[in-house]
């Protein structure tokens, strides 16, 4: 069993602590975002804890608020941004491949 306070923003699991799952909060002021990325050969799967997100998928853009889960498939490049006044707050989980 492993248990962490969501405090601050960072990496909460990843190996070796786990084998295959590696999760982080992630807290973006207004202008700020994570950056294009793959996540090669690994799922993942973002669930939005506070504000709203421009998502970008492969080029696709969605708003996505509160309350929302975000599934991108292995291989797709994506961004999340805040482009609003109040804090974006949210979890990663991201599943490695074998």
């Amino acid at each position: 069993m492993f248990i962490k306070k969501l405090s601050a923003a960072g990496s909460v699991i990843k190996p070796p602590v786990s084998k295959k799952t590696k999760a982080g909060l992630v807290i973006l002021k207004k202008g700020e975002e994570v950056g294009k990325h793959i996540t090669d050969k690994r799922e993942e799967i973002i669930i939005i804890l506070q504000g709203k997100a421009k998502v970008i998928i492969e080029g696709e853009i969605q708003l996505v608020k509160k309350d929302s889960l975000i599934y991108i498939p292995e291989g797709k490049k994506h961004n999340l941004i805040n482009e609003f006044e109040e804090e974006l707050k949210y979890i990663y989980l991201v599943f490695l491949s074998s």
